[in-house]
């Protein structure tokens, strides 16, 4: 029963992990800008593979960060990223 358990973790483990792909700023330019300089609802692609929309900002004293939908050959997902001022977008 242990056995089966944690097999069912570890498999649940690596189909999350595949899913946890993050684009930097030499791999996504036009995503990047638009994090940095563009409203909600602006919508881009990262490259050939993806289109992307960002739809929400949240602010702290100390943090920025901002949803992006992705919608890719691999499916949909919603991505978080956040910076600190002066900081890089991860």
């Amino acid at each position: 029963m242990k056995r089966k358990l944690l097999l069912l973790i570890l498999f649940v483990a690596s189909l999350s992990a595949c899913n946890m792909k993050t684009d930097t700023r030499d791999d996504a330019p036009m995503l990047f800008e638009a994090l940095d300089t563009r409203p909600n609802g602006y919508k881009g692609s990262i490259g050939t593979d993806a289109l992307f929309e960002i739809t929400g900002t949240k602010a702290s004293p100390t943090l920025l960060c901002r949803s992006v939908k992705v919608a890719s050959n691999e499916g949909n997902s919603t991505r978080q990223y956040c910076k600190i001022k002066g900081g890089e977008w991860r």
